[in-house]
């Protein structure tokens, strides 16, 4: 009976033991589960809290800059019926592309609703392209760098000059950014998780980069030699890549025969021959340009991505240990370093080789890709710093020469002003009256910035078909084979001044030497035969309104 007691009791013993140590492993499970919860609400939260904050950014003051002759080309472009337009970008303006076909839809879509394509409206896809590429950016260098080298660098780039430019600026350039970040985060989330969505993801991502801009070819040979001092760098990596061999060399040649038909277009599409040859002194020029022309900003900048950089390179001196013990920097991280390394120099080598011969590619437009990574590197340079209160410092300083440049940016945001010299016309303007337009040729683009506006804010003045130097965009050229100097030929003025009793001769850009002595010649001309009611002149537009009766 004793005996039966005491077994009885131990086995409850046992029992409670057991239960005990159960409660505790469920409370710890518990514990670890809501700190994981925790880490990925914090992660979310700042995400979405940088992306309001870059949004915010790229729309502030989106619609009082001018458009420029660059954006309303492309607008007036986009605004062409969509037979025009797919004839357009498959054979005379293949570049952009994507872009354009994208804002052709986008414009279709406010026009069913009303809304007049103006600043504010052409340039918001852009804007929202480029806060999305800051959010995907964020998300993937929060994961392969750490929370606070990913949060350091996408507040940068939030601030960043370039960014600024062409998340406001009616062009590929933003969309071409946002298509080349999540293209690197697919790629490393394809080698990572080895999921075929991610596969897909990237070749999609890369092609329509492409499509968006010629030059994210040269980002894809980053990726490439990235990969390859990844592998040689990290035996981790290295796995990576060689389990994934089959479907990498797959993304990359279906990337390479999708990119076919572009290649094609090239020799008839347009030419980059006005970008001068590049010098040792532009590659100065476009960290100037990326530091928003505040040389203190660049010089720290610089300075603490070099100490993001130094992270990889202590894996090739003999301390190269301590690189685990680098607070907020997990060792892992040198691999990626290495690779941004190859996303913000391979660009910029190749460029500047390649611009060396006809084929100009070296410009802080095109360049506007490498700006990520070179802030990414910025900000494993602040988290690399071991004591808090220097990291601190930096961070406020770096934060603080930021802001002055998007300071900066705001100020100086205009390019050319159409906008107050087409209002000036609309105003004395009647539906009766004569425009014409010089200089007309694709690449100086008098009529299409005016027409722009003629767009945007309707009202008595239009172009016809019989103004000298017409432009057409069915010929994408000259209307007629007397060309685009016909605006400045004196017996076309005197045909045309015949017809109309006032005519507004408006001066945008002007191509040479040669074509400004004739646009001299001709103004003179109709000093003398017409009478001059009323003139405006700004830095970039002229505007002349001439009387041609007695």
């Amino acid at each position: 009976m004793d005996s039966h007691r005491i077994q009885k009791k131990n086995s409850g013993d046992m029992v409670a033991g057991s239960g005990t140590v159960g409660s505790l492993s469920d409370k710890l499970d518990r514990k670890a589960h809501s700190g994981v919860s925790a880490r990925l609400s914090w992660r979310l939260l700042i995400g979405l809290v940088l992306f309001g904050g870059m949004l915010v950014l790229d729309l502030f003051r989106l619609g009082q800059p001018s458009i420029w002759f660059d954006e309303a080309f492309s607008v007036e472009l986009a605004r062409l019926p969509f037979s025009q337009v797919w004839h357009l970008v498959t054979d005379a303006e293949p570049n952009m592309s994507l872009y354009h076909l994208l804002l052709h839809g986008w414009l279709q879509i406010m026009g069913w609703f009303g809304i007049l394509p103006t600043e504010a409206v052409v340039r918001l896809p852009s804007a929202l392209f480029m806060a999305c590429s800051g959010l995907i950016l964020y998300f993937w260098a929060s994961r392969y760098l750490g929370l606070l080298a990913a949060t350091v660098g996408v507040l940068l780039y939030a601030c960043n000059f370039l960014q600024l430019t062409y998340a406001q600026q009616t062009r590929a350039y933003a969309l071409q950014v946002l298509l080349l970040c999540l293209a690197w985060s697919a790629l490393f989330e394809g080698l990572t998780q080895q999921k075929k969505r991610w596969w897909i993801c990237h070749v999609l991502a890369l092609i329509g980069a492409i499509y968006a801009h010629m030059f994210s070819w040269l980002i894809l040979c980053g990726q490439l030699v990235g990969l390859l001092v990844m592998a040689l760098l990290s035996q981790e990596w290295r796995e990576r890549i060689m389990a994934q061999k089959v479907p990498l060399g797959i993304s990359v040649l279906t990337v390479g025969v999708l990119s076919i038909p572009l290649a094609l277009l090239i020799p008839r599409g347009a030419k980059t021959g006005w970008l001068p040859a590049p010098h040792l002194a532009e590659i100065v020029n476009l960290l100037y340009t990326i530091g928003g022309y505040q040389k203190y900003f660049l010089v720290v900048l610089a300075l603490i991505a070099l100490v993001g950089i130094s992270v990889a390179l202590l894996r090739f001196v003999s301390f190269k240990g301590r690189i685990n013990k680098l607070y907020g920097v997990p060792g892992s991280v040198v691999p990626i370093v290495w690779a941004l390394l190859c996303w913000f120099l391979l660009p910029i080598v190749i460029a500047y080789v390649v611009s060396l011969s006809p084929w100009r590619l070296f410009s802080a437009r095109y360049l506007v890709t490498v700006v990520p990574p070179f802030l990414l590197l910025a900000g494993v340079g602040i988290a690399a710093l071991r004591q808090v209160w220097l990291r601190g410092i930096c961070l406020l300083v770096l934060l603080a020469l930021a802001l002055t440049g998007t300071s900066y940016y705001y100020r100086s945001a205009q390019v050319e002003d159409w906008n107050a010299a087409t209002h000036w016309m609309q105003e004395r303007a009647r539906t009766e009256d004569g425009l014409v337009c010089y200089d007309n040729t694709v690449q100086q683009g008098c009529q299409i910035a005016v027409e722009y506006y003629l767009h945007a804010y309707p009202g008595p003045a239009h172009f016809e078909p019989e103004s000298p130097g017409a432009f057409s965009w069915q010929m994408f050229g000259p209307l007629r084979s007397a060309g685009p100097d016909e605006a400045v030929d004196p017996a076309a003025l005197q045909r045309y001044g015949q017809k109309h009793a006032r005519i507004f001769f408006i001066v945008g850009r002007v191509r040479d030497d040669a074509a400004s002595a004739r646009l001299e010649q001709a103004l003179s001309w109709m000093d003398q035969h017409f009478h001059k009611n009323a003139q405006y002149t700004s830095r970039t537009v002229s505007i002349y309104l001439y009387e041609t009766t007695p």
